[in-house]
């Protein structure tokens, strides 16, 4: 493991304003704390709003103190079709991060490709882009399964998939299945409502649900 003591005091700081998200970073953290090599984590949708704990959840800046902590060579590559939000970004992070503007499906369909010819291990993929209106949900869940597709062939069994804005939620069911099934989806909402769907039907692992949700698993065949 490497030493990332740096990053856990500064995560103590900013830890309760965290809120609904703290928990569930932690677990991301500790889960790369047991990475022993450098690695990229990708992100779609980065920080926009400087000190944003509670609204944004600021994950990009987080990212950063990580990996910038490793001293490993790890980097993140982040990308958001907002040229605005790629500009308040870059004047938050390190030179460990590279910002891309561009749409994120297509963007990581042929990234990804590079990354995986380069050999470069990518452990985390941390999925928040398209802004979600709670009240009609369908077209951001609808673009993170996108992201998903886009991303799936490149998913090892240990990869870890997260979503944020995922507030769980028990208003819609799924005729003619087993109450179990129903219930395992019904603990997902927001953007990541439609991959939770899709995870539970090729037996990804949920690892967590709150208001993020991961799983690992996805190419795990049995």
């Amino acid at each position: 493991m490497k030493d990332t003591k740096a990053f856990w005091e500064f995560f103590t700081t900013i830890e309760q304003r965290l809120a609904h998200r703290s928990n569930t970073f932690k677990t991301i953290f500790n889960y790369l704390d047991q990475i022993s090599t450098s690695f990229n984590i990708i992100e779609t949708g980065c920080a926009r709003d400087e000190d944003n704990w509670f609204g944004d959840g600021c994950s990009t800046v987080l990212f950063d103190k990580y990996v910038t902590a490793r001293d490993d060579g790890s980097r993140v590559t982040s990308v958001d079709i907002s040229p605005q939000s790629i500009a308040s970004c870059k004047k938050m992070v390190s030179e460990n991060v590279d910002l891309i503007e561009a749409d994120s499906v297509g963007f990581l369909h042929f990234y990804l490709k590079e990354v995986s010819e380069k050999n470069i291990p990518t452990p985390l993929f941390y999925l928040d882009s398209f802004d979600l209106d709670w009240t009609h949900w369908y077209p951001s869940a609808i673009h993170h399964l996108k992201e998903l597709t886009s991303i799936h062939k490149y998913l090892k069994p240990e990869t870890l998939v997260v979503v944020d804005d995922c507030m769980q939620t028990g208003d819609f069911t799924i005729e003619n299945q087993e109450i179990n099934f129903r219930n395992n989806i019904k603990k997902v909402g927001g953007k990541g409502r439609l991959v939770a769907e899709y995870a539970l039907t090729v037996g990804a692992k949920l690892m967590f649900s709150s208001y993020h949700a991961g799983w690992t698993g996805f190419n795990s065949f049995k």
